[in-house]
Protein backbone atom coordinates (compact mmCIF):
# COMPACT_ATOMS: atom_id res chain seq x y z
CA UNK A 1 0.00 0.00 0.00
CA UNK A 2 2.95 2.29 0.86
CA UNK A 3 4.47 1.93 -2.25
CA UNK A 4 1.70 2.19 -4.53
CA UNK A 5 0.77 5.63 -2.66
CA UNK A 6 4.34 6.81 -2.53
CA UNK A 7 5.54 5.46 -6.15
CA UNK A 8 2.44 5.10 -7.56
CA UNK A 9 -0.72 7.48 -7.06
CA UNK A 10 1.52 10.41 -5.66
CA UNK A 11 3.30 10.64 -9.22
CA UNK A 12 0.23 9.92 -11.21
CA UNK A 13 -1.07 12.58 -9.97
CA UNK A 14 1.50 14.46 -10.17
CA UNK A 15 2.20 14.06 -13.71
CA UNK A 16 -1.61 15.00 -14.93
CA UNK A 17 -1.93 18.17 -12.46
CA UNK A 18 1.30 18.91 -11.70
CA UNK A 19 4.14 18.36 -14.18
CA UNK A 20 3.69 16.30 -17.28
CA UNK A 21 6.81 14.96 -16.91
CA UNK A 22 6.51 11.48 -18.58
CA UNK A 23 9.18 9.44 -16.25
CA UNK A 24 6.25 10.16 -13.25
CA UNK A 25 3.87 8.14 -15.52
CA UNK A 26 6.63 5.31 -15.94
CA UNK A 27 7.41 5.16 -12.51
CA UNK A 28 3.34 5.03 -11.79
CA UNK A 29 3.64 1.60 -14.00
CA UNK A 30 6.64 0.00 -12.88
CA UNK A 31 5.12 0.83 -9.26
CA UNK A 32 2.01 -1.14 -10.59
CA UNK A 33 4.28 -4.03 -11.72
CA UNK A 34 6.04 -4.27 -8.96
CA UNK A 35 3.16 -4.05 -6.42
CA UNK A 36 1.62 -7.03 -8.49
CA UNK A 37 4.95 -9.52 -8.08
CA UNK A 38 4.48 -8.23 -4.00
CA UNK A 39 1.00 -9.90 -4.03
CA UNK A 40 1.80 -12.96 -5.89
CA UNK A 41 5.17 -13.07 -3.83
CA UNK A 42 3.10 -13.38 -0.83
CA UNK A 43 1.20 -15.78 -1.89
CA UNK A 44 4.13 -18.47 -3.20
CA UNK A 45 4.26 -20.97 -0.34
CA UNK A 46 7.98 -22.09 -1.42
CA UNK A 47 10.62 -22.60 1.66
CA UNK A 48 7.20 -22.72 4.15
CA UNK A 49 7.93 -26.26 5.03
CA UNK A 50 11.56 -24.75 6.82
CA UNK A 51 9.51 -22.70 8.94
CA UNK A 52 7.48 -25.69 10.76
CA UNK A 53 8.50 -26.70 14.27
CA UNK A 54 10.02 -30.01 12.96
CA UNK A 55 12.38 -28.40 10.29
CA UNK A 56 16.31 -28.74 10.82
CA UNK A 57 17.77 -25.88 12.39
CA UNK A 58 21.40 -25.31 13.13
CA UNK A 59 21.10 -24.19 16.91
CA UNK A 60 23.15 -21.49 18.33
CA UNK A 61 23.35 -20.91 21.57
CA UNK A 62 22.21 -17.10 22.84
CA UNK A 63 24.55 -16.26 24.73
CA UNK A 64 27.43 -17.33 22.18
CA UNK A 65 25.30 -15.07 19.61
CA UNK A 66 24.97 -12.04 21.93
CA UNK A 67 28.32 -12.07 23.14
CA UNK A 68 29.65 -12.49 19.80
CA UNK A 69 27.78 -9.71 18.16
CA UNK A 70 28.18 -7.14 20.67
CA UNK A 71 32.08 -8.35 21.23
CA UNK A 72 32.19 -7.46 17.77
CA UNK A 73 29.89 -4.04 18.28
CA UNK A 74 32.06 -2.63 20.45
CA UNK A 75 35.35 -3.22 19.29
CA UNK A 76 34.40 -1.83 15.39
CA UNK A 77 32.73 1.51 17.24
CA UNK A 78 36.36 1.87 18.98
CA UNK A 79 38.34 1.41 16.17
CA UNK A 80 35.98 3.72 13.86
CA UNK A 81 35.94 6.42 16.33
CA UNK A 82 39.71 6.21 17.30
CA UNK A 83 40.36 5.88 13.46
CA UNK A 84 37.88 9.07 12.59
CA UNK A 85 39.20 12.46 11.50
CA UNK A 86 36.21 13.99 13.68
CA UNK A 87 32.93 12.87 15.13
CA UNK A 88 30.21 14.86 13.68
CA UNK A 89 27.74 14.90 16.19
CA UNK A 90 30.21 16.73 18.60
CA UNK A 91 31.24 19.25 15.33
CA UNK A 92 27.65 19.98 14.89
CA UNK A 93 26.84 20.86 18.58
CA UNK A 94 29.68 22.99 18.03
CA UNK A 95 27.89 25.21 15.17
CA UNK A 96 30.17 23.10 12.08
CA UNK A 97 28.65 24.46 8.79
CA UNK A 98 26.72 22.53 6.43
CA UNK A 99 29.51 22.14 3.97
CA UNK A 100 31.93 21.07 6.54
CA UNK A 101 29.17 18.67 8.11
CA UNK A 102 28.76 17.16 5.07
CA UNK A 103 32.49 16.38 4.77
CA UNK A 104 33.08 14.87 8.09
CA UNK A 105 29.80 12.68 7.32
CA UNK A 106 31.55 11.16 4.42
CA UNK A 107 35.19 10.85 5.77
CA UNK A 108 33.64 9.08 9.06
CA UNK A 109 32.48 5.98 6.96
CA UNK A 110 32.08 6.34 3.38
CA UNK A 111 35.29 8.19 2.27
CA UNK A 112 37.76 5.49 4.07
CA UNK A 113 40.19 4.46 2.14
CA UNK A 114 42.66 1.09 1.45
CA UNK A 115 41.90 -1.34 4.62
CA UNK A 116 39.62 1.19 6.13
CA UNK A 117 36.90 0.56 3.66
CA UNK A 118 36.03 -2.44 5.49
CA UNK A 119 34.52 -0.38 8.24
CA UNK A 120 31.66 0.58 6.48
CA UNK A 121 31.02 -2.75 5.22
CA UNK A 122 31.24 -3.88 8.97
CA UNK A 123 28.51 -1.10 10.40
CA UNK A 124 26.15 -1.72 7.22
CA UNK A 125 25.79 -5.07 8.22
CA UNK A 126 25.62 -4.86 11.96
CA UNK A 127 24.00 -1.67 12.10
CA UNK A 128 20.88 -2.59 9.55
CA UNK A 129 20.47 -6.78 10.48
CA UNK A 130 22.63 -8.04 13.37
CA UNK A 131 22.35 -5.77 16.49
CA UNK A 132 18.93 -5.19 15.85
CA UNK A 133 17.75 -8.77 15.60
CA UNK A 134 20.28 -9.10 18.85
CA UNK A 135 18.28 -6.34 20.69
CA UNK A 136 15.16 -7.72 19.59
CA UNK A 137 15.84 -10.96 21.06
CA UNK A 138 17.21 -9.30 24.16
CA UNK A 139 14.13 -7.32 24.80
CA UNK A 140 12.30 -10.47 24.34
CA UNK A 141 13.64 -12.46 26.74
CA UNK A 142 14.16 -9.59 29.17
CA UNK A 143 18.07 -10.10 29.35
CA UNK A 144 19.43 -7.29 31.77
CA UNK A 145 21.78 -6.13 29.17
CA UNK A 146 18.76 -5.21 26.67
CA UNK A 147 18.63 -1.54 27.85
CA UNK A 148 22.97 -1.04 27.93
CA UNK A 149 23.01 -2.34 24.55
CA UNK A 150 20.29 -0.54 22.92
CA UNK A 151 21.40 2.63 24.41
CA UNK A 152 25.21 2.12 22.68
CA UNK A 153 23.55 0.86 19.59
CA UNK A 154 21.16 4.40 19.68
CA UNK A 155 24.16 6.85 20.22
CA UNK A 156 26.16 5.57 17.37
CA UNK A 157 23.22 5.44 14.88
CA UNK A 158 23.56 9.63 15.73
CA UNK A 159 27.01 9.99 16.05
CA UNK A 160 27.85 10.51 12.71
CA UNK A 161 24.71 12.52 11.44
CA UNK A 162 23.19 10.11 9.74
CA UNK A 163 19.91 10.98 10.34
CA UNK A 164 17.63 7.94 10.15
CA UNK A 165 20.06 5.45 11.26
CA UNK A 166 18.58 5.32 14.48
CA UNK A 167 15.68 4.16 12.87
CA UNK A 168 17.04 0.29 12.77
CA UNK A 169 16.56 0.10 16.52
CA UNK A 170 12.85 2.35 16.72
CA UNK A 171 11.06 0.32 14.01
CA UNK A 172 11.82 -3.39 14.97
CA UNK A 173 11.28 -2.35 18.31
CA UNK A 174 7.87 -0.91 17.59
CA UNK A 175 7.08 -3.70 15.55
CA UNK A 176 7.99 -6.13 18.58
CA UNK A 177 5.67 -4.47 20.62
CA UNK A 178 2.95 -4.99 18.00
CA UNK A 179 3.90 -8.77 18.22
CA UNK A 180 3.82 -9.01 21.84
CA UNK A 181 0.17 -6.78 22.24
CA UNK A 182 1.84 -3.89 23.68
CA UNK A 183 1.63 -1.03 21.24
CA UNK A 184 -1.10 0.94 22.80
CA UNK A 185 -1.64 4.49 21.63
CA UNK A 186 -0.08 6.64 23.87
CA UNK A 187 3.27 4.55 23.81
CA UNK A 188 3.10 4.54 20.23
CA UNK A 189 2.32 8.24 19.91
CA UNK A 190 5.28 8.94 22.53
CA UNK A 191 7.59 6.71 20.66
CA UNK A 192 6.30 8.51 17.39
CA UNK A 193 7.06 11.82 18.57
CA UNK A 194 10.20 11.28 20.19
CA UNK A 195 11.63 9.99 16.83
CA UNK A 196 9.74 13.07 14.72
CA UNK A 197 11.97 15.49 17.57
CA UNK A 198 15.24 13.56 17.07
CA UNK A 199 14.79 13.31 13.33
CA UNK A 200 14.01 17.57 13.32
CA UNK A 201 16.77 18.30 15.55
CA UNK A 202 19.29 16.02 13.95
CA UNK A 203 18.42 17.81 10.88
CA UNK A 204 18.40 20.83 11.97
CA UNK A 205 22.18 20.70 13.51
CA UNK A 206 23.20 19.28 9.75
CA UNK A 207 22.47 22.41 8.50
CA UNK A 208 24.96 24.08 10.50
CA UNK A 209 25.46 27.67 10.27
CA UNK A 210 24.05 28.52 7.61
CA UNK A 211 21.64 26.38 6.91
CA UNK A 212 18.99 26.04 4.14
CA UNK A 213 16.63 28.11 7.02
CA UNK A 214 18.55 31.04 5.26
CA UNK A 215 17.54 30.26 2.01
CA UNK A 216 14.63 31.77 -0.08
CA UNK A 217 11.79 28.89 -0.75
CA UNK A 218 11.30 28.17 -4.58
CA UNK A 219 11.87 26.18 -6.99
CA UNK A 220 9.50 23.24 -8.41
CA UNK A 221 9.54 20.92 -5.36
CA UNK A 222 9.26 17.77 -7.23
CA UNK A 223 12.88 18.10 -8.02
CA UNK A 224 16.45 18.88 -7.08
CA UNK A 225 15.87 22.38 -7.63
CA UNK A 226 13.43 23.38 -4.58
CA UNK A 227 15.32 25.37 -1.96
CA UNK A 228 13.50 24.67 1.67
CA UNK A 229 12.48 27.90 3.67
CA UNK A 230 13.41 26.23 6.88
CA UNK A 231 14.53 23.33 9.00
CA UNK A 232 11.05 21.64 9.14
CA UNK A 233 10.69 22.62 5.18
CA UNK A 234 13.59 21.21 4.53
CA UNK A 235 12.99 17.81 6.64
CA UNK A 236 9.62 17.29 5.03
CA UNK A 237 10.81 17.69 1.25
CA UNK A 238 13.39 15.25 2.04
CA UNK A 239 11.21 12.63 3.66
CA UNK A 240 8.74 13.04 1.12
CA UNK A 241 9.47 14.91 -2.30
CA UNK A 242 13.34 13.67 -2.37
CA UNK A 243 12.64 9.86 -2.90
CA UNK A 244 10.00 9.91 -5.64
CA UNK A 245 11.70 12.40 -7.77
CA UNK A 246 14.74 10.49 -7.38
CA UNK A 247 13.28 7.48 -8.36
CA UNK A 248 11.78 9.32 -11.87
CA UNK A 249 15.66 11.12 -12.45
CA UNK A 250 16.91 7.52 -11.94
CA UNK A 251 14.80 5.91 -15.34
CA UNK A 252 16.28 9.58 -16.52
CA UNK A 253 19.56 8.98 -16.23
CA UNK A 254 18.80 5.41 -17.18
CA UNK A 255 17.56 6.56 -20.35
CA UNK A 256 19.87 9.63 -21.12
CA UNK A 257 23.00 8.67 -20.48
CA UNK A 258 22.44 4.85 -20.95
CA UNK A 259 20.53 4.73 -23.73
CA UNK A 260 17.86 2.91 -21.97
CA UNK A 261 20.27 -0.14 -22.13
CA UNK A 262 20.21 -2.82 -19.16
CA UNK A 263 23.16 -2.65 -17.15
CA UNK A 264 22.45 -6.34 -16.19
CA UNK A 265 23.18 -6.28 -12.63
CA UNK A 266 26.39 -3.89 -13.10
CA UNK A 267 25.19 -1.48 -10.26
CA UNK A 268 26.13 -4.20 -7.65
CA UNK A 269 29.96 -3.94 -7.07
CA UNK A 270 29.71 -7.62 -6.04
CA UNK A 271 28.35 -8.61 -9.23
CA UNK A 272 30.28 -6.24 -11.87
CA UNK A 273 33.34 -8.35 -10.11
CA UNK A 274 31.99 -11.47 -10.75
CA UNK A 275 31.07 -11.29 -14.04
CA UNK A 276 34.03 -9.07 -15.11
CA UNK A 277 31.97 -5.94 -15.70
CA UNK A 278 32.48 -2.45 -15.54
CA UNK A 279 31.19 -1.18 -12.19
CA UNK A 280 28.26 1.54 -12.64
CA UNK A 281 27.31 3.82 -9.47
CA UNK A 282 23.78 4.77 -11.38
CA UNK A 283 23.30 6.72 -7.60
CA UNK A 284 26.03 8.88 -8.14
CA UNK A 285 25.04 9.55 -12.28
CA UNK A 286 22.17 10.45 -10.41
CA UNK A 287 23.44 13.03 -8.02
CA UNK A 288 25.55 14.51 -10.65
CA UNK A 289 21.93 15.08 -12.99
CA UNK A 290 20.33 16.28 -9.83
CA UNK A 291 23.08 18.55 -8.52
CA UNK A 292 25.74 19.67 -11.54
CA UNK A 293 28.79 17.95 -9.95
CA UNK A 294 30.74 14.19 -9.34
CA UNK A 295 31.05 13.60 -5.91
CA UNK A 296 33.13 10.14 -4.78
CA UNK A 297 31.11 10.12 -1.62
CA UNK A 298 27.77 11.64 -2.60
CA UNK A 299 24.78 9.05 -3.50
CA UNK A 300 21.31 9.65 -4.68
CA UNK A 301 19.66 6.42 -3.71
CA UNK A 302 16.27 5.35 -5.07
CA UNK A 303 13.34 2.75 -4.46
CA UNK A 304 14.55 -0.93 -5.42
CA UNK A 305 11.98 -0.56 -8.16
CA UNK A 306 14.03 1.35 -10.17
CA UNK A 307 17.10 -0.46 -9.82
CA UNK A 308 15.34 -3.88 -10.69
CA UNK A 309 14.00 -2.54 -13.66
CA UNK A 310 17.55 -0.58 -15.37
CA UNK A 311 19.23 -3.74 -14.43
CA UNK A 312 16.90 -5.85 -15.66
CA UNK A 313 13.69 -5.02 -17.06
CA UNK A 314 10.09 -5.40 -16.52
CA UNK A 315 10.54 -9.00 -16.33
CA UNK A 316 13.80 -8.95 -14.17
CA UNK A 317 11.18 -6.19 -11.89
CA UNK A 318 8.68 -8.70 -11.64
CA UNK A 319 11.11 -11.97 -10.75
CA UNK A 320 12.30 -9.51 -7.64
CA UNK A 321 9.20 -8.19 -6.90
CA UNK A 322 8.02 -11.72 -6.21
CA UNK A 323 11.04 -12.72 -4.54
CA UNK A 324 10.09 -9.54 -1.91
CA UNK A 325 7.00 -10.94 -1.36
CA UNK A 326 7.97 -13.63 -0.85
CA UNK A 327 10.46 -12.73 2.29
CA UNK A 328 7.16 -10.73 3.57
CA UNK A 329 5.64 -14.33 3.64
CA UNK A 330 8.81 -15.66 5.42
CA UNK A 331 8.19 -12.54 8.30
CA UNK A 332 4.84 -13.38 8.46
CA UNK A 333 4.97 -16.93 8.90
CA UNK A 334 8.09 -17.28 11.01
CA UNK A 335 8.45 -18.27 14.92
CA UNK A 336 11.33 -16.12 15.80
CA UNK A 337 10.34 -12.71 17.41
CA UNK A 338 13.72 -11.35 16.33
CA UNK A 339 13.09 -12.03 12.22
CA UNK A 340 9.62 -11.21 12.57
CA UNK A 341 10.54 -7.61 14.31
CA UNK A 342 12.89 -6.58 11.22
CA UNK A 343 10.11 -6.71 8.62
CA UNK A 344 9.55 -2.08 8.98
CA UNK A 345 13.28 -2.15 8.72
CA UNK A 346 13.48 -4.42 5.30
CA UNK A 347 10.27 -2.22 3.81
CA UNK A 348 12.18 0.84 4.91
CA UNK A 349 15.45 0.40 3.92
CA UNK A 350 13.26 -1.14 0.25
CA UNK A 351 11.74 2.08 0.19
CA UNK A 352 15.18 3.86 -0.80
CA UNK A 353 17.82 1.38 -1.74
CA UNK A 354 18.10 -1.37 -4.19
CA UNK A 355 17.45 -5.30 -3.16
CA UNK A 356 20.61 -6.83 -4.56
CA UNK A 357 22.37 -3.95 -2.61
CA UNK A 358 20.41 -4.44 0.57
CA UNK A 359 20.81 -8.02 0.50
CA UNK A 360 24.78 -8.27 -0.48
CA UNK A 361 25.77 -4.88 1.91
CA UNK A 362 23.01 -4.47 4.61
CA UNK A 363 23.46 -8.23 6.03
CA UNK A 364 19.85 -9.20 4.66
CA UNK A 365 20.80 -12.10 2.85
CA UNK A 366 22.63 -13.54 5.84
CA UNK A 367 19.59 -12.78 7.99
CA UNK A 368 17.51 -14.31 5.27
CA UNK A 369 19.76 -17.48 5.67
CA UNK A 370 19.37 -17.15 9.75
CA UNK A 371 16.12 -17.06 9.20
CA UNK A 372 15.16 -20.19 7.18
CA UNK A 373 18.61 -22.46 9.09
CA UNK A 374 19.19 -21.35 11.96
CA UNK A 375 17.79 -20.98 15.70
CA UNK A 376 18.78 -19.04 18.56
CA UNK A 377 18.25 -21.40 21.58
CA UNK A 378 18.70 -20.55 25.31
CA UNK A 379 21.65 -21.84 27.40
CA UNK A 380 21.22 -25.35 28.01
CA UNK A 381 19.26 -26.54 25.12
CA UNK A 382 21.51 -27.59 22.57
CA UNK A 383 18.81 -29.47 19.45
CA UNK A 384 16.96 -27.92 17.04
Amino acid sequence: MALGIVYGLIPLVAYFFVIPEPSFLRLAWLTSLAVIGLLIGSKVSLFDVQFSPRAFRIAVPATAFHATTWLVFLVFVAITFLTAPSIPLISALQGASADSLSQERGDFLKGRAGAGIVLLYISTFLTNTIAPYSVILLYATRSRYRHFLAGVFFLFCISFMQKALFLNLVLPMLALFAIQNRLHIRPALGVVSGTLVVLLVSTYLTLGETGEGAAVQGGNYLSASYIPSNPIDYFAWRAFAVPIFTATDTLLVHTEQFGGKLLLGATSSLIAWTFGMERINIERFVFEYQFGSWNEIANSNAVFITDAFVNFGHAGLLVLAVFVGMIFRWFHISRDVGFKALWPLLAFILFSAPLIGMLLSNGFLYMLFHALFIKIVPCGKSHA
